[in-house]
């Protein structure tokens, strides 16, 4: 099993929790936010700085099983991100996030003991955040990920390139992005709610993690779907 590889992502994953209270209020008793198509809402956004909401934020890989006849799918539940977001250049927009390779969660229904009897260790998320195979978190305790470019592909689409950092080795990435809208819900006042999803491929064993290729597929899919809320 992988087992796995990361992410980072535009970003871009993961991880993961979507909650329906946050900050002390009830989302489904609150008023409603309008929607409206994501485009046209780009000059709407106010520029500057921007944290990830981790309450609405998920960063997921998945990495083919038997060479590829299924997928495994594991989540980190432990990362952060910041945005430097300028809707009328985007390419002057920037994003930096961070990874703990230590908060893997699988939820896999399987007895890992059961099967890895002479393994010392408990589980598969610290098989896979610990393994050396793997993530060898003991030895890397972040993985991150930092833009160098930014490409408008559409009117809600674009590329975002990156130093994906993993196992001590550094490369580019890029990330296919979608700029899904702004809302304003009434408990932030006036400050900006933007969400995107962003997706990408890399081979891990560029980034020195080619145990058991190809039982686990080398390609490795890492998603990303999540808010960011405009700094006070």
């Amino acid at each position: 099993m992988l087992k796995k590889t990361f992410f980072a992502a535009s970003a871009a994953a993961a991880i993961l929790a979507l909650a329906p209270l946050t900050h002390g209020h009830d989302e489904h008793n609150s008023t409603s936010v309008a929607h409206a198509n994501p485009g046209s809402q780009l000059g709407e956004v106010t520029p500057g700085a921007y944290t990830l909401d981790k309450t609405h934020a998920h960063l997921t890989i998945y990495v083919g099983h038997l060479g590829g006849i299924s997928d495994y799918r594991i989540n980190f539940t432990d990362f952060d991100a910041t945005l430097d977001f300028q809707p009328e250049n985007l390419t002057a927009s920037t994003l930096s996030m961070s990874v703990n390779p230590l908060s893997v969660a699988t939820n896999y229904p399987g007895d890992y003991k059961k099967g890895h009897a002479n393994s010392g260790f408990e589980s598969w998320d610290e098989d896979i955040a610990r393994n050396a195979t793997w993530l060898n978190a003991d030895k890397f305790p972040k993985m991150s990920f930092t833009t160098t470019n930014v490409e408008k592909t559409g009117d809600n689409t674009g590329k975002v390139t990156g130093d994906l950092e993993l196992l001590g080795v550094k490369k580019p990435i890029t990330f296919d992005v979608t700029f899904n809208g702004v809302a304003n819900p009434p408990w932030y006042g006036d400050r900006d709610v933007i969400g995107f999803n962003a997706e990408t491929t890399i081979k891990r064993s560029e980034f020195s993690m080619d145990h058991l290729i190809p039982n686990v597929t080398d390609d490795v899919k890492i998603t990303f779907s999540g808010e960011f809320l405009k700094d006070q």
